[in-house]
């Protein structure tokens, strides 16, 4: 009789032991979302982590960045972390689903959706406009070419035509004796020719 009910005992402790393991892993489903910037490499980051998860199915880990689809993640017990990396520069939002085989419904809990966002942590510097700057050079006074001697135009002598068509005659050279002299001579010469002729008019006549 003692050998009885220690046995039902035993089995009684054992289910019970069995139980309480049971529950306690099925409540340790433990997710973990972690978000930041990494001021370094100008990178905005998020995280997820998923603990004590059911080991007889596939788990399910879907995550979407600013509307766009991250390839779906299998896993059985346990998810190491797994990082995503965006652009620091702007603002990021990120949305989890994760799916436990053993919560389809959602009703335990340990499946789940959440969103995540980062803001910018890298500064875009303003942008500057900068004038150019014009430099206005003037140039230096020249003063008038002064053409060359063989570029002088030749002197032109402009001969004046006497009324008639005839060109008049070059003017005589000077011989350097006065030209009173010359006509007192020339009266001289017809004086005597004069009282030549009246001499031997007056000879043939006597």
């Amino acid at each position: 009789m003692a050998r009885r009910v220690l046995g039902a005992f035993a089995v009684t402790v054992t289910a019970a032991l069995t139980t309480l393991a049971l529950t306690g892993t099925a409540q340790a489903h433990t997710p973990t979302l972690n978000k930041g910037c990494d001021e370094k490499t100008g990178k905005s980051w998020f995280t997820v982590s998923l603990k004590d998860y059911g080991r007889e199915k596939d788990n399910f880990l879907e995550v979407t960045i600013d509307g766009k689809a991250q390839p779906k993640i299998s896993f059985k017990g346990k998810l190491d972390e797994k990082k995503y990396e965006e652009d620091g520069s702007a603002k990021h939002t990120y949305e989890v689903k994760v799916t436990a085989y053993d919560d389809p419904n959602f009703e335990k809990k340990w499946s789940f959706t959440a969103s995540r966002t980062t803001e910018a942590c890298v500064k875009t510097p303003p942008t500057t406009t900068t004038k150019p700057t014009t430099t206005t050079t003037t140039p230096p006074a020249t003063s008038p070419e002064v053409p060359s001697s063989s570029e002088v135009p030749p002197t032109t002598t402009t001969t004046e035509v006497a009324p008639g068509g005839s060109a008049p005659e070059p003017p005589l050279a000077a011989t350097g004796a006065s030209p009173m002299w010359l006509l007192l001579s020339g009266l001289g010469l017809v004086g005597a020719g004069a009282g030549t002729l009246l001499f031997l008019r007056r000879r043939r006549s006597a």
